[in-house]
This record gives C-alpha cells, structure tokens and sequence, in this order.
C-alpha cells in the first residue's frame, strides 16, 4: 500500500524505456503500456505528484510538464 498521495516527489530513476519508475521515497511504480512513451522523457529529479485511482493503481503526475499516467504500485 501506498500512503504518501498528494505530495510532491521527484523522480530517481526510469528503467526499461518508460516502464518502471523509481521515486525519491524509494517507491517503485510500473508504468501502463500505453504512458511508457510519455515517462521515457522524464528525468531524475522532476518533481511528480502521486494520486490514488482505482484499486492498487494511481495516477502520476509531472508538475512541469502537466501530463499525467496511470501507473501500479509495485513495492517500497
């Protein structure tokens, strides 16, 4: 379970083109298929916005560049 939503955060690694991404609260996320595209831009350090969705998915947020993915919970 992830309990830190609504809070910023910064990104501290994306792997695998787009489909895991690690946070600065050492929380780790695996992106949706179809937001993969979007997070191979992102960089470490930017800052995001994790927010609850549905079920053990949640919608991540880039503070700069406004896009928003899904993305599943995968461990801390």
């Amino acid at each position: 379970m992830y309990f830190a939503t609504n809070k910023k955060v910064s990104i501290s690694r994306v792997e695998n083109m787009g489909e895991i991404i690690t946070l600065n609260d050492r929380s780790k996320w695996k992106v949706s298929l179809f937001d993969k595209s979007k997070v191979f831009t992102w960089m470490m350090l930017e800052d995001v916005v994790v927010a609850p969705y549905i079920g053990n998915k949640f919608k991540i947020t880039h503070v700069n560049k406004k896009e928003t993915i899904e993305a599943e919970f995968i461990e801390k």
